[in-house]
């Protein structure tokens, strides 16, 4: 067969509600280019991440393995000397090896030995020369009291957005490349700091925006430490509206990217024998609980888009309502492409067979020395206790995440922290039932489940990494 090339577009900490296609309860998000793959290809309702933090969620989407498998549960898994416990191949290999050409532009952020690419182009994905432009101490910066991190700023009129650059070479890649080839646009957006350029900055009125960060209460003592650790509190009403406009904005400077690659592709004759995917790594809380940013499992965070568009094969305009996860998408990809699956391959062919009853996530190392934000050293679970490792199942119904790890061992009585949410009857889930004695029966049930799954995890040696990152 003539193989379809593979154009893989995958952004940080998307949320789904930020795409016109998804749908969101107070504006309508300005994502035309985005919406038309929708329109035209298959959308995927109910698609989770199998770890709600970059580097982990990654690893398991380019493996096809659960974090349980590979080693990796968060982001100290790219921190150098760090050594994944075990040998994996990444599809993206796999594709390799049946002829395809493979080139990741843009943000990587994986263990560099499963960083294997043909062309790996770094430009146009990094943190540094935004803050360099626009600098640390702009005016406009929406920061926390406790976290540093950028949620919102104006970047300069007067200076060419550098991000633009991601882009520019994939799309010079693609035209004189030879063979069927596999190219990830790998944007940093919107992911903080997040600057949108003008006109994006300024496209969405703050005052459209919800004002108030909800509260925390009834929630999982994971979640409510996790806002804690933020201290985002003292944000006022304005800085609340004001984030949220920043991010959608910077959403649809990623959409305007996406049109430049879907007008490249109709002008180049190759839409009908190219597969177009679209998806994220995570989502974003917006003040949901109190929490920003990424590491937890509610819906907006857990949830991810994903899109997939081949003209004239997959059906157009299908919206699909089953629950998927981030690592069926290596085994997706090679039943379209008929390719043979390496067995090392879980998930499934989104386009074969039923649905799997539940899907499962996984974040942090539940070391001593583990922190919610280990790249700042920041965030310990309680005075004697580093950030635990949680562990999350769902099913059509319900949401149940717990500890499974804590200091280095399984966790002692009280320590579990068990969140169960009925997603039917608590869309947000927000309502912690799992002391509800209606519920018992499904609480065990899914706790069997997750602790079956983790009973035989992998474990890396990662104590010296923590030493040599000080």
């Amino acid at each position: 067969m003539t193989r379809p090339n593979i154009i893989w577009i995958y952004c940080d900490e998307l949320r789904t509600d930020a795409l016109g296609c998804y749908g969101h309860s107070e504006i309508e998000p300005q994502t035309p280019h985005i919406d038309t793959l929708a329109e035209s290809g298959v959308l995927f309702e109910q698609c989770f991440c199998n770890s709600p933090v970059c580097v982990s969620s990654r690893v398991a989407t380019l493996t096809g393995r659960y974090a349980e498998q590979t080693g990796v549960y968060h982001n100290e898994g790219a921190w150098a000397g760090y050594a994944m416990p075990t040998e994996v191949v990444t599809f993206p290999q796999v594709l390799a090896a049946h002829g395809y050409a493979t080139a990741n532009f843009g943000k990587w952020h994986v263990p560099p030995e499963i960083n294997r690419w043909d062309v790996c182009d770094p430009a146009g994905a990094s943190m540094g020369d935004l803050l360099e432009i626009v600098g640390r101490d702009h005016e406009s910066l929406i920061m926390p009291d406790g976290v540093p991190t950028y949620l919102g700023g104006a970047f300069p009129a007067d200076v060419a957005y550098p991000h633009t650059a991601l882009a520019d070479n994939a799309l010079a890649w693609m035209a004189q490349v030879e063979g069927p080839f596999l190219a990830r646009l790998s944007f940093l957006e919107p992911h903080t700091p997040v600057f949108p350029p003008p006109p994006f900055d300024t496209l969405y009125d703050p005052a459209a925006f919800r004002a108030v960060q909800t509260p925390a209460e009834g929630r999982s003592a994971f979640e409510q430490q996790h806002a804690a650790v933020l201290r985002a509190g003292t944000f006022t009403a304005h800085q609340v509206q004001m984030a949220q406009a920043y991010y959608y904005g910077l959403v649809a400077w990623v959409d305007s990217q996406v049109g430049r690659v879907l007008d490249y592709l109709d002008r180049a004759g190759l839409r009908e024998n190219t597969i177009l995917v679209f998806g994220a790594d995570h989502g974003a809380s917006m003040g949901e609980g109190g929490c920003w940013a990424k590491q937890i499992f509610a819906p907006q965070v857990h949830r991810v888009p994903r899109l997939i568009q081949w003209a004239g094969t997959l059906p157009a305009g299908e919206r699909r309502a089953e629950i998927t996860e981030g690592l069926d998408l290596a085994r997706t990809l090679f039943g379209l492409c008929g390719v043979e699956a390496p067995e090392s391959f879980g998930g499934r062919n989104l386009f074969e067979g039923p649905a799997p009853e539940a899907v499962i996530a996984s974040i942090g190392f539940g070391d001593r020395r583990s922190r919610a934000f280990p790249n700042l050293g920041v965030g310990s679970f309680s005075e004697t206790a580093g950030w635990p490792r949680r562990a999350c199942i769902r099913t059509a119904d319900h949401r149940l995440d717990m500890n499974v790890r804590v200091n280095g061992r399984a966790p002692g009585p009280g320590e579990a922290d068990v969140f169960l949410a009925d997603v039917r009857a608590d869309p947000f889930e927000t309502v912690n039932v799992a002391d509800d004695p209606a519920c018992a029966d499904v609480r065990e049930k899914l706790v069997g489940m997750l602790d079956a799954h983790v009973k035989n995890a992998v474990e890396s040696e990662i104590d010296h990494v923590y030493e040599r990152r000080g």
